[in-house]
């Protein structure tokens, strides 16, 4: 019988949260998409940019706090990596940025890759394996 592990629990309920997060933001672009299309006056206010601009800010805010929780159960490098990605991509679509800014958030994500790639220690294929094994 395997041991209960609190940290391998919270990583799946984390996992299991991020695609339930998925799930809303895909709903938020289908009823943003129809609100811009059709006339009819309730999908037509939920059809603005600001509403849409609001609800990926916030469904951002959510990402990143469900990437802590996964850093914090797996204490693994990947996850503060994909934290700071999260964080430097919610920059760049929320807030209205200069087109100086945008560039240095993308250079910024680039670099992220790279160190993913080329200066992570552990190997990748061998963490995925093991992230896959835990959501089992």
């Amino acid at each position: 019988m395997k041991a209960f592990s609190v940290s391998e629990h919270l990583y799946k309920a984390a996992s299991i949260l991020e695609l339930f997060i998925g799930i809303c933001v895909l709903m938020l672009c289908i009823v943003c998409g129809l609100g811009m299309i059709m006339p009819f006056e309730p999908l037509h206010s939920l059809g603005n940019a600001t509403t849409f601009q609001a609800g990926l800010g916030n469904a951002s805010y959510i990402i990143i706090g469900v990437e802590f929780i996964k850093m914090i159960a797996s204490h693994k490098v990947e996850s503060v990596l994909d934290i700071i990605a999260f964080a430097l991509s919610r920059e760049m679509i929320v807030h209205e940025t200069t087109p100086l800014e945008n560039l240095l958030t993308v250079v910024g994500v680039a670099l992220l890759f790279f160190i993913r790639r080329f200066l992570n220690t552990a190997p990748q294929e061998q963490s995925e394996k093991e992230e896959l094994s835990q959501c089992k």
